[in-house]
C-alpha cells in the first residue's frame, strides 16, 4: 500500500511554541487550563458601555463592569484581544499597535461608540492579581473550553495507550520533545499509540491524533485521526493514510455538539480494535465501486454530494495516485489527495468528510 500523505500541524506547533506553553503531561496541561478557566470571568456590556484609556504602565486598557465584584474593572488587552477589540471597533489593529497609547484609546472609544461591528459583545476577562482581557466575541459565541478537552482526551487514555511521540532527544531535552500545548489563545495535543501496531500487506503502520482549540476564538475545534508510518525528530507525520477530521464551530450550540459529538468521536476512535481498522481497508481495497453499465465513477460521486468538478478532479487524483479508479480505497485516496491541493480549510475538510462516508460502504 502506498502511502500518500504528510502531517505537519504538529511540526508547526513544535517550531513555534515557547517553553512556557509546553507541558510533559495530560495532567500538567489539564492543571494549566483549569486554573485558568478557574480565574476567568465573563460580562456581556454593550459598545458604549465599554471605556477605552491609556494605562499607567503603558499600552491602553478596556474598562468593564464585572459582574462577580460588581465593580468596573480595568482590563489590559492580550495581543489576540487587541485584534478583537480593534476588530468591533472597525478600525485596523495594525495601525493602532504603532499609535501612542493616548492616540489608540481615543480611536478604539470612538469606533466603539459611533461605529461598533456590533451593539453587543462577550467579554472574556482573568483576573489573578492583575486583570486581562482575554477575548471580545458576540454574545451568540459557543464557547468550548480549553479544559474540557483536555479532559476529554484524558479520559480516552485511562490505559495510557496515548503516548506523546518518541524523539532521539526525549531524555536531554523533554519540553523541546513534548507534543502537548497550551497558550493564551489555544490548545495543541498530538497523541500516537506506538504499541498496537496495524499490519495492511507489507505495511507496518500506527495510529495518531490530534486536537486543537480556542476558548478565545481564534480557532475551531478539531480532532483528526489517522494511521501512519513514522513521526521525525521535528514533528513530522510520514506516511499517513485515513486521515479524518471532525470541526466544530463556536456557534451558540458548539458545547452541546462537543459534549455529544467531539467526545463521542475521540472515544471511539480510542476505543476501537486495529482489527476493525485492518478489515475496514482490506475491505475498501476490495470492494470494487458500484457503478452501472454506461455510469462512470465521477457521476456515481455526484450522486453521493460531489459536485461535478470535485467528481471530475477526485477521479483525476485517484488515477494519478493509484494507476486506476476501480475500489473503494482508490476513490477514497483521489478524494483526500485532491482535498490537500484545497487552500480553504472549510472546504478541504468538508470534502475530507465526504470521503470518509465512502468508507462506510464497505461496512
Amino acid at each position: 500500500m502506498t502511502m500518500r500523505t504528510t502531517l505537519t500541524a504538529a511540526s508547526h506547533q513544535w517550531a513555534t511554541r515557547p517553553d512556557d506553553e509546553r507541558y510533559l503531561s495530560l495532567a500538567a496541561l489539564k492543571a494549566a487550563v483549569l486554573h485558568r478557566k478557574s480565574e476567568s470571568w465573563t460580562a456581556t456590556p454593550t459598545t458604549q458601555d465599554i471605556q477605552i484609556m491609556p494605562a499607567s504602565t503603558g499600552g491602553i486598557v478596556a474598562q468593564v463592569f464585572d459582574p462577580t465584584r460588581g465593580e468596573k474593572i480595568a482590563l489590559h488587552p492580550t495581543h489576540y484581544a487587541f485584534g478583537q477589540l480593534a476588530q468591533y471597533a472597525s478600525a485596523p489593529a495594525a495601525y493602532l499597535r504603532t499609535l501612542p497609547a493616548e492616540l489608540a484609546a481615543i480611536n478604539l472609544q470612538w469606533g466603539l461608540e459611533r461605529s461598533p461591528l456590533r451593539e453587543d459583545s462577550l467579554v472574556l476577562a482573568q483576573s489573578n492579581g492583575t486583570h486581562a482581557l482575554r477575548a471580545m466575541t458576540s454574545t451568540s459565541y459557543g464557547r468550548i473550553w480549553d479544559s474540557e478537552v483536555v479532559d476529554a482526551v484524558e479520559k480516552a487514555n485511562l490505559d495510557g495507550r496515548w503516548q506523546i511521540p518518541a524523539v532521539s532527544y526525549a531524555t536531554t531535552n523533554p519540553k523541546r520533545a513534548t507534543t502537548l500545548y497550551a497558550g493564551d489563545r489555544n490548545v495543541f495535543i498530538f497523541l500516537v499509540d506506538p504499541v498496537n501496531v496495524i499490519e495492511i500487506g507489507d505495511e507496518k503502520l500506527f495510529r495518531g491524533f490530534m486536537v486543537w482549540n480556542s476558548e478565545v476564538g481564534a480557532a475551531v475545534f478539531g480532532l483528526t485521526t489517522f494511521l501512519y508510518r513514522y513521526v521525525c525528530d521535528n514533528r513530522i507525520v510520514w506516511g499517513a493514510t485515513d486521515v479524518r477530521e471532525l470541526r466544530i464551530r463556536h456557534t451558540g450550540g458548539a458545547p452541546d455538539r462537543f459534549a455529544y459529538e467531539g467526545q463521542k468521536f475521540l472515544a471511539q476512535y480510542a476505543e476501537e480494535s486495529t482489527a476493525a481498522i485492518v478489515a475496514g481497508i482490506t475491505g475498501a481495497q476490495q470492494k470494487k465501486i458500484p457503478i452501472g453499465k454506461d455510469e462512470t465513477v465521477a457521476g456515481w460521486l455526484q450522486k453521493r454530494g460531489f459536485t461535478k468538478s470535485e467528481a471530475v478532479a477526485s477521479v483525476d487524483a485517484g488515477t494519478a495516485e493509484e494507476g486506476k479508479v476501480r475500489t473503494i480505497w482508490d476513490i477514497v485516496n483521489g478524494v483526500t489527495a485532491f482535498a490537500r491541493s484545497i487552500s480553504n480549510a472549510d472546504t478541504r475538510v468538508a470534502l475530507e468528510t465526504k470521503a470518509g462516508k465512502l468508507m462506510e460502504i464497505v461496512a
